[in-house]
């Protein structure tokens, strides 16, 4: 799906050409789950990222990768090499299958953005408001002290398998930011451009028929390429299943 690759290449100039950790996916190295309904107790938590007014950004965007295969990527320091609340971004880039793409409906991209929170490893408590495009994480003290201690390339692995349980769903990369040298309101502002498309989809998948000059989304189906012909496409289809 290439609706997003304009976002995705602004993402990218904000990002160094090199991630401080990366890897590939592997079920061992998936994190601990934890119990969904857990609390975790300031006098438990070693620190917040997203916290204490810091940013946290949290994006979902659905691209095709020039080289195919999961991944997860870190930007900055891992969970162990920090000590107090930072500013935090979240990226998942998804790759659809291509029949999934050519055939996509709304309960496809529901069923994907809900996946995330299914994920809730243990000592890790991710909270998520995607109105807000925001994603805060506290992290336990009891995690950090295991051998090995809970690592960004844990939590990136259960996320992926999870994500790779929908049948649609064909490669994952996920994105780990807490490099205090990113510009995070670049960041938000990418992330809350991304949701307007995603939005914009799912209107036009789940309506049965768009009035385009009535639609709050036409700034975004008017600004990004590829929008209005989704629109059109699945307009024609309806019309051609209705006869």
């Amino acid at each position: 799906m290439k609706l997003f690759e304009d976002v995705i290449k602004e993402v990218r100039a904000l990002l160094s050409d090199l991630p401080d950790k990366s890897c590939g996916f592997e079920e061992c190295l998936c994190a601990e789950p934890g119990d969904k309904n857990a609390l975790l107790f300031r006098s438990d938590t070693a620190f917040e990222l997203g916290g204490g007014g810091k940013y946290a950004v949290e994006s979902t965007m659905f691209t095709s990768f020039s080289k195919a295969e999961d991944e997860i990527l870190l930007f900055g320091k891992d969970l162990n090499e920090i000590t107090e609340d930072v500013s935090f971004a979240h990226l998942t880039f998804i790759q659809l299958k291509e029949h999934s793409e050519e055939n996509l409906h709304y309960e496809q991209l529901k069923n994907i953005g809900f996946t995330v929170f299914r994920l809730y490893p243990k000592g890790y408590h991710i909270r998520i408001s995607p109105s807000a495009g925001r994603e805060q994480v506290k992290v336990s003290k009891e995690a950090l002290k295991r051998n090995p201690p809970l690592s960004f390339m844990n939590i990136g692995c259960s996320l992926i398998k999870l994500l790779k349980e929908q049948d649609d769903v064909a490669y994952v990369k996920t994105v780990f930011i807490t490099c205090p040298d990113v510009d995070y309101p670049a960041l938000a502002a990418l992330a809350r451009k991304a949701k307007r498309i995603t939005d914009a989809v799912q209107k036009t998948l789940q309506l049965d028929e768009l009035d385009c000059a009535a639609c709050k989304m036409k700034p975004i189906c008017d600004e990004v390429e590829g929008l209005r012909e989704l629109h059109f496409k699945k307009e024609k289809e309806r019309k051609n299943n209705a006869t």
